[in-house]
C-alpha cells in the first residue's frame, strides 16, 4: 500500500464515527484545540493593527425577523437562533465580531462555564469553496475532523464562518454547502458573515440563507483612533514610548475640544487630571489582570477617584490628590505603603492639602454616570466593546498609563519584582521610556535581580534601553551588551529549547535584533527559535530569512512533530521554511505566510523541507492507532500539496533519499 493509500485508509478507518474515549485521549485534543483558539484570537482582538477606526467588538445588528429582537447583539440573537448570517459592509467590523465570538467561547470553555467548542473558518483560506467537515477540520488541525465530529454529535460545536462574499464566483456553491452542513448538524450554533452582494436588482443588495437570520451589522460611531505608534515604532523602536504617551494625550484632548455638553466633567479636567484618572483605571485593570472592565467597578473606580474633587475658577474641576506630583516636598507619605482598597495607589488625605482649592463637588454619583456617558459618546482611548464592558483602544496604551501611574507613586520596585510575568513587561519597558524615570537606576535594578536560570531581565534591560536612548551612561550599555550576548544568537538545540520552554516570547525582540551579527550556525538556529515562539512579529522575518541561500557548513538539529532530526549541507532558508511550516500548523492563518516563503525559497532547500516533512507524516501515520489518531492530517497533506506544487514548476523534487 502506498503512502498516499495508506493515509486515505487511515484516515477513513480512525474518523468515520467519533471513537469511544476511556483514556480521555479527545479531552486533551480538545483542552489543546480550545487554547489554541484562544490564542488566536484573543490577541487579535486587541493587539490589532488598527487601519481603521476602532470599534466596540459587540457591535449590535438588526434582525431581519419578526421573532427576533428589533435590536440586539449577536451572542443575544444566538441564544434565540442557532444560525445567525451577518451582512456588514468593508471595514465594518464583521472579522472582529468572528475573532471575539471564538475568544470568548474558548474562554468560557477554558473557565468550565460553558462547553461549546469553537472552529473558526476563514473562507479565504479554503481550497475548495464548500463548507464540510473536512474542510473545517483542514483549518483546525489541533483538533482535526475527530473533535470535530465529536463535537457536532454533542451538539456543541460552534462553527464561526468569515467571509462568504470572499468566494467569488464559488459563493452560490458555498452558500449552497453552509445550508446544508446547517441541516445536517441541527443544534449547533453556526454564524456567518459576508459584504452584501447584489441579487439582479439595480442598486439592490441583499444576502439569505436558508435556514439563517439575517441581522444587519450597524454601522458604529466613529473614532479617528490611528494607532500610529504601530508603523512608525518598527523603524525607530527607541520612539514607540514617547509615540504612545502623544497619541494617549492626543485622545484625552478629544474630551475637552469636541463641543461637549455644557456640564461634562471630563472637559473640565485638565490634561494633567484626566492623565490621572486613566491612568488609575489602567493601573486597577493591570493589577487584576484584566483587558476588559465592566461599568459596575468602573464606576466604582471613578466614584473613588472623584471623590473630594473641588470646583474653581473657570469653571474647572481639580482632583483633590493630583498636586501630590507637583509638591513632592510637602508630601507626608504613610512609611507603610498602604494602597487604597480598589488598587489605586497611595494617597494622602484631602484634608492634608493646605490650600483652599474651592468648593467641593457634590453629587459624585451623578459626576460618575456623566463621566461614563462622556465616555461612551467619545470613544477613543476608552472603548465599549461590548454593553457595559470597556477596555483600551489597545493594550499599549493600558501598559503605558499603568507605567505613569507606578511612576507617578513611586512604585518601580513592584514592577522589578514583576519581571518574570509577561502580563508586566509592556509596563516596564514604558516604564523606562518615561522621562521623569532614572533608566539607568531602574535598568540596573533590573540587571541585579536577573539571578535565576532564565534571563528573562536581561532581555527586558536591553528593551528598556532601546526605549531610554541616550539616557544610559556608556557602560551601563556595554554591560548589557555583554549579558545579552551570553542569551542571543542561540548557538545549539539546547539553548533554542530553553529560549523557547523557559524565556518565552520576550526573547523574540533580541532574537531578531541578533540576526545582523549572527554566524550561519546561529541564523538557523535562530529561525527555529522563533518559529517555536510563534512570535508574531517574527512572521514576515522568517517569510524573507526563506529567501537566504547562506550555506550552514554544520549539522543542525531539529524538530518535527517534537521529534529531533539532523539536517547536514543545507542553506539558511531550510531552517526557515521548517520554522513556518510548525507555525502554519499551529496558526492556521499563517498558511498564506508559508505559501510566499515556498515561492522564495531556494530550490535545494524547498525540496529538502518537503523529503523532510513527507517521511515523517508518513511514519506518524503508521504509528497512529484509533485511540490516537493523527490530529493534523489533512492540514499536513495541505501543505505538502503546496509545497509540491511549487517544487513541480521548479522542475519537480529531487531523487528520494533516506534522510
Amino acid at each position: 500500500m502506498d503512502g498516499d493509500n495508506l493515509r486515505r485508509w487511515l484516515w477513513t478507518d480512525a474518523t468515520a464515527s467519533a471513537p469511544n474515549d476511556p483514556a480521555g485521549v479527545l479531552w486533551s485534543v480538545e483542552r489543546d484545540h480550545v487554547d489554541s483558539v484562544w490564542r488566536e484570537h484573543s490577541q487579535t482582538n486587541v493587539r490589532v493593527l488598527i487601519r481603521n477606526e476602532q470599534r466596540p467588538l459587540d457591535m449590535e445588528v438588526l434582525p431581519r425577523r419578526v421573532d427576533a429582537p428589533s435590536r440586539c447583539t449577536v451572542p443575544e440573537l444566538l441564544a434565540r437562533h442557532e444560525r445567525v448570517l451577518v451582512v456588514g459592509g468593508r471595514g465594518s467590523g464583521k472579522t472582529a465580531l468572528i475573532a471575539r465570538l471564538a475568544a470568548r467561547a474558548a474562554a468560557d470553555h477554558r473557565q468550565g462555564t460553558r462547553t461549546l467548542v469553537p472552529f473558526v473558518v476563514l473562507v479565504s483560506l479554503l481550497d475548495d469553496p464548500r463548507l464540510n467537515e473536512r474542510a473545517i477540520a483542514r483549518l483546525s488541525p489541533i483538533g482535526g475532523v475527530v473533535l470535530l465530529r465529536r463535537a457536532l454529535e454533542e451538539r456543541r460545536a460552534l462553527v464561526l464562518v468569515d467571509g462568504l462574499d470572499e468566494a467569488r464566483s464559488g459563493a452560490r456553491r458555498l452558500s449552497e454547502s453552509v445550508e446544508a452542513f446547517a441541516e445536517a448538524h441541527p443544534g449547533n450554533p453556526i454564524v456567518v458573515t459576508t459584504r452584501p452582494r447584489r441579487t439582479g436588482i439595480p442598486g439592490y443588495t441583499r444576502v439569505e440563507l436558508r435556514g439563517f437570520v439575517t441581522a444587519t451589522l450597524l454601522p458604529q460611531p466613529g473614532t479617528r483612533v490611528v494607532a500610529a505608534h504601530h508603523f512608525l515604532a518598527r523603524r525607530d523602536p527607541g520612539r514607540r514610548t514617547s509615540l504612545i504617551a502623544s497619541a494617549i494625550d492626543a485622545l484625552l484632548e478629544r474630551y475637552a475640544g469636541e463641543e461637549p455638553p455644557p456640564d461634562a466633567i471630563l472637559k473640565s479636567l485638565d490634561l494633567r487630571d484626566r492623565r490621572l484618572l486613566f491612568s488609575s483605571i489602567a493601573w486597577h485593570m493591570h493589577s487584576d489582570r484584566l483587558v476588559e472592565l465592566p461599568v459596575a467597578p468602573l464606576a466604582a473606580l471613578l466614584r473613588w477617584r472623584l471623590d473630594g474633587a473641588r470646583w474653581v475658577e473657570g469653571p474647572r474641576l481639580v482632583l483633590c490628590r493630583a498636586d501630590e506630583e507637583d509638591d513632592e516636598e510637602d508630601m507626608d507619605e504613610d512609611e507603610d505603603g498602604d494602597r487604597d482598597p480598589h488598587g489605586g495607589p497611595r494617597e494622602r488625605e484631602a484634608a492634608g492639602d493646605a490650600r483652599e482649592l474651592g468648593e467641593l463637588a457634590q453629587d459624585i454619583d451623578g459626576m460618575v454616570e456623566r463621566v461614563i456617558e462622556e465616555i461612551r459618546g467619545h470613544q477613543g482611548l476608552l472603548i465599549e466593546r461590548r454593553p457595559g464592558s470597556f477596555s483600551f483602544a489597545d493594550l499599549s496604551y493600558q501598559a503605558y498609563l499603568n507605567a505613569l501611574d507606578h511612576v507617578r507613586v513611586g512604585a518601580l520596585d513592584c514592577l522589578i519584582e514583576a519581571r518574570n510575568d509577561p502580563w508586566s513587561h509592556e509596563t516596564i519597558v514604558h516604564a523606562a521610556g518615561i522621562p521623569e524615570v532614572d533608566a539607568a537606576a531602574f535598568i540596573r535594578g533590573l540587571l541585579e535581580a536577573d539571578r535565576g536560570e532564565a534571563p528573562v531581565a536581561t532581555l527586558l534591560a536591553a528593551r528598556c534601553a532601546e526605549v531610554a536612548g541616550g539616557r544610559l551612561p556608556p557602560q551601563l550599555r556595554r554591560t548589557i551588551a555583554r549579558r545579552l550576548s551570553d542569551v542571543v544568537p542561540p548557538r545549539d538545540p539546547f539553548h533554542v529549547a530553553h529560549l523557547v520552554d523557559d524565556v518565552g516570547e520576550v526573547a523574540g525582540p533580541a532574537l531578531i535584533q541578533a540576526l545582523s551579527s549572527a554566524s550561519p550556525s546561529e541564523r538557523a538556529y535562530t529561525a527555529m527559535a522563533l518559529g517555536g515562539l510563534c512570535y508574531r512579529p517574527a512572521y514576515g522575518v522568517l517569510v524573507r530569512m526563506a529567501a537566504d541561500d547562506s550555506p550552514v557548513n554544520e549539522p543542525i538539529v531539529c524538530w518535527l512533530w517534537d521529534e529531533e532530526q539532523l539536517v547536514k549541507n543545507q542553506v539558511i532558508g531550510c531552517f526557515a521554511l521548517l520554522s513556518l511550516f510548525d507555525v502554519a500548523l499551529a496558526v492556521p492563518s499563517a498558511s498564506t505566510l508559508f505559501q510566499q516563503a515556498l515561492e522564495r525559497a531556494p530550490r535545494g532547500a524547498l525540496d529538502c523541507v518537503y523529503k523532510l516533512i513527507d517521511h515523517r507524516h508518513l511514519t506518524r501515520i503508521r504509528r497512529a492507532s484509533e485511540d490516537e489518531p493523527t490530529r493534523d492530517l489533512e492540514a499536513v497533506d495541505v501543505l505538502l500539496a503546496k509545497m509540491r506544487k511549487v517544487l513541480d514548476r521548479k522542475c519537480g523534487p529531487s531523487e528520494w533519499e533516506l534522510p
